[in-house]
């Protein structure tokens, strides 16, 4: 395991959910497809970390559910993520970040995105801390 290399994902998803959260806090109603997707990409980026930590090599890919089933191969516990519903966020990866999504994004869909963040985060970050 690279730890500089796990400290730069760790960082970056960091940095997706901050900004994604100072967005929310600013104004929630304005930026909801953009919270949206920085959430998606702190989940993503987390786990990419905890598969680099675990010396896997990650695959080019925005499927949270790819990543999870990932990470169940190196901590079963990781099927946990589901009952976040950390999988749903994957939408939001490419569909989010152009005009052309039909999808109506609701406060209940924003709120919903940064709770997940925070508890794949949390959950993440205490997997690495005890290994």
């Amino acid at each position: 395991m690279n730890d500089k290399i796990v400290k730069i994902w760790l960082k970056y998803a960091n940095d997706d959910l901050k900004a994604g959260v100072l967005l929310f806090n600013n104004d929630p109603d304005e930026f909801k497809s953009i919270v949206c997707y920085h959430m998606e990409q702190a989940v993503e980026k987390y786990l990419k970390a905890y598969l680099i930590f675990n010396n896997k090599e990650i695959n080019k890919t925005h499927d949270i559910t790819e990543l999870i089933e990932n990470c169940k191969e190196i901590d079963i516990d990781f099927d946990n993520i589901y009952s976040f519903n950390a999988n749903e966020l994957t939408d939001y990866a490419v569909n989010m970040k152009y005009p052309s999504s039909s999808k109506v994004i609701s406060l209940e869909d924003e709120k919903t995105a940064v709770s997940i963040a925070n508890q794949v985060k949390s959950f993440v970050m205490e997997k690495i801390k005890n290994k």
